[in-house]
């Protein structure tokens, strides 16, 4: 999750590859140039400014997701390049609103729920990352801090500064991510998953674990007897697929 948004995209389609073209041609319009932050890849370039950081799923059931905030100023676009001749799903919160959209050819309809909306909801759990501790959320939370920045700043000391006990650290960071979702925005659109019957469960994986299973499997593929974290480790345990995941990272 970005500072502003949560974003995901299910759209009905049995190719990864596709989406993931789409997606590319259509950020490359708005200016946005392809990067490789992961182990082996050319790094970020420092004339970046803005981002977009996305994963598109393996294909499941005949949806494909994308996991990754949206920049506002293209999603347009996308949801129009995405939703011609498909349908598409729009899961997104902000700090303030959130919610599930439909779309076909570009436009919005609610209609097109319809035959996904269940009358029985069920529990309202949020979902769970694998890192910081209550307290700590806590206070990240009360401070305005974005818990995956924290998350990830917390694995970095811990590696540079607790080396081969950081997976200790990083455990005992247990619960940060929760706190991103008890926002106004994200609990509107958690009453909206509530009801929503797909073949997978929206609120998971969390960014994060795809992005560190992927690096991980990444590392392996270069260097098939690297140590792994802990929490690299269970990411990868968690995320079966990381090698098959479509990264598409791009800035400007």
């Amino acid at each position: 999750m970005s500072d502003q948004r949560w974003d995901q995209l299910c759209v009905q389609s049995d190719s990864a590859a596709f989406i993931a073209e789409q997606l590319r041609a259509t950020l490359a319009e708005s200016g946005y140039a392809p990067y490789d932050p992961f182990h082996g890849g050319s790094g970020t370039p420092p004339r970046f400014k803005r981002f977009v950081r996305l994963f598109v799923l393996p294909p499941h059931s005949g949806w494909t997701r994308v996991l990754g905030a949206q920049d506002a100023d293209v999603l347009p676009a996308l949801l129009r390049a995405l939703s011609a001749d498909r349908l598409l799903i729009h899961a997104w919160f902000t700090a303030e609103r959130g919610a599930l959209d439909a779309y076909r050819d570009g436009a919005a309809d609610s209609a097109l729920l319809a035959p996904y909306l269940s009358d029985a909801p069920r529990a309202a759990d949020a979902p769970h990352s694998a890192t910081l501790p209550p307290d700590v959320a806590k206070l990240a939370e009360s401070r305005g801090v974005n818990p995956k920045q924290a998350e990830k700043l917390i694995g970095r000391l811990a590696r540079n500064v607790f080396g081969a006990q950081a997976s200790n650290v990083q455990q005992d960071a247990a619960q940060l991510f929760r706190s991103a979702w008890q926002s106004a925005g994200a609990q509107q659109l958690l009453t909206a998953l509530n009801r929503l019957r797909l073949p997978f469960d929206l609120r998971a994986p969390d960014f994060e674990t795809l992005r560190t299973a992927y690096q991980a499997a990444r590392m392996l593929a270069r260097r098939p007897t690297a140590s792994l974290l802990d929490a690299e480790r269970a990411a990868l345990d968690a995320i079966p697929y990381a090698s098959d995941l479509l990264p598409i990272y791009v800035g400007k």
